[in-house]
């Protein structure tokens, strides 16, 4: 099944890659998407998973291989909302195909298929575009899996025997609101904070290809989850530029560390752990090297520490801890490199924290063969924590991943991909475990 399956992604890469030469010898005739585009409001640059970056990127895209699906008519409607009635609106659908050439003795599905719908909306009712913009901003969602298949998140631990995930975002949650926060502006461009139920990781961590639903799949390069950080919750967050035209920042989050929207009463808004004073707390330090061409350099620290939490699922470990992240990136052209080092003592905790050290290098080659999008490979070296199942020895693991994100449509992305397990920590019966998958990302 995965080898026919990569066999027809590469066939339709190289007939996508014919159309676009084609294309592009004949002239281009593609209309200008930039009337659908928000106007910009003067704000330093969002995280790749923010609901601010989701909302601007809805709209349609160019570069794509083939034209609209959605009318233009529908993002007209759109940008007249957030005009005149300070409104941005979204809705997404995604779905991730992932298989597996082995699976551990105590596994019992090789492939898992996940999708993951939902919507965002920001409101910004104070001094829009202004010096203290404030806005309202919601994300409701639904994940789980396509009928009865395995949900990717868990499937890559628990049926392949990976101690990192290979996928975490595509879980298994009920409809829920997962983001439901205040954000202010105070100095255009210099300071900002959060309140209300967030995403830890929105503010901190800031790889450039971190986004699961379109470029990284695998858990050390997209949520990273060696750092400790909960899902989504009630919480704090704050980021602020302490110099005017330097694009050196610091970023500090505070989150309920039992934070999970897959729990509460009311569509996940169950804030009542708060109170229980077990937190995630993290403090970054960045500067981004901007060049006149638009390219960019990025160099950020990030220092993290979680409480013992009350909520964790009894078979994992739980164990407050903390430790710190190194991240460079450098671009060249049409080349990114990237690095990391990562540090952690925390074990366990409400979204299960295997990895004491995790190191991973790589590249990405942006709009490969003039086609909008990417090509994406790494590498993962991934050790345990000491004593993570007591009286057994756990072997380090590694990990490689590629991936070829292409814009099909001005409001579709399709990204095939394939990841390398070697020694797989829980599953010594594998030397080596091959992962394709197939995903894509309609937003609009």
């Amino acid at each position: 099944m995965h080898g026919s399956a990569l066999i027809g992604c590469a066939l339709l890469l190289v007939g996508l890659q014919v159309q676009a030469q084609e294309e592009d010898e004949q002239g281009s005739d593609e209309l200008d998407y930039s009337q659908y585009q928000y106007p910009d409001e003067g704000h330093p640059e969002y995280d790749p998973t923010d609901a601010e970056t989701d909302l601007d990127a809805m709209a349609p895209q160019p570069g794509a291989v083939f034209g609209d699906v959605v009318p233009e008519k529908y993002f007209q409607w759109k940008r007249d909302l957030y005009s005149n009635h300070d409104l941005k609106l979204g809705f997404f659908y995604q779905s991730l195909y992932m298989s597996a050439s082995e699976i551990s003795p105590l596994g019992s599905n090789d492939n898992s298929w996940g999708q993951w719908w939902g919507l965002d909306l920001k409101w910004t009712p104070l001094d829009k575009g202004g010096d203290r913009e404030g806005s309202l901003v919601l994300v409701a969602a639904k994940r789980g899996a396509v009928g009865s298949q395995a949900v990717p998140a868990p499937w890559g631990i628990e049926d392949l025997g990976s101690l990192y995930a290979v996928n975490f975002e595509w879980t298994d949650w009920d409809f829920a609101v997962e983001e439901l926060y205040w954000e202010q502006w105070i100095g255009k461009g210099r300071f900002m904070f959060r309140v209300g139920s967030t995403a830890a990781g929105t503010l901190i961590n800031p790889f450039r290809f971190k986004d699961a639903r379109t470029s990284f799949t695998s858990t050390p390069f997209a949520f990273h989850e060696s750092i400790p950080s909960p899902a989504q919750g009630p919480g704090l967050a704050a980021k602020w530029w302490p110099k005017e035209g330097s694009q050196f920042y610091i970023s500090a989050v505070l989150n309920d560390a039992n934070g999970n929207p897959s729990r509460g009463d009311f569509l996940g808004m169950d804030w009542g752990s708060f109170t229980k004073g077990e937190y995630f707390y993290a403090v970054e330090f960045g500067n981004i090297w901007k060049k006149d061409n638009g390219e960019f350099n990025r160099l950020f620290l990030t220092t993290f520490y979680v409480d013992k939490n009350s909520s964790s699922d009894p078979a994992f470990p739980n164990t407050e801890g903390g430790g710190f992240k190194l991240m460079g990136s450098m671009q060249q052209g049409n080349w990114v490199e990237f690095a990391s080092y990562t540090y952690n003592t925390a074990e366990g905790g409400a979204l299960a924290t295997f990895g004491r050290q995790t190191v991973t290098a790589g590249a990405v080659r942006l709009d490969p063969f003039g086609m909008k999008g990417e090509f994406g490979m790494g590498l993962i070296w991934f050790e345990p924590l000491p004593d993570l199942l007591p009286g057994t020895e756990l072997r380090n693991q590694t990990g490689f991943e590629a991936y070829w994100k292409v814009l099909l449509t001005p409001n579709l992305w399709i990204t095939p991909g394939f990841q390398f397990l070697w020694n797989p920590s829980l599953n010594p019966a594998a030397d080596r475990v091959f992962i394709p998958h197939i995903k894509f990302r309609l937003a609009y």
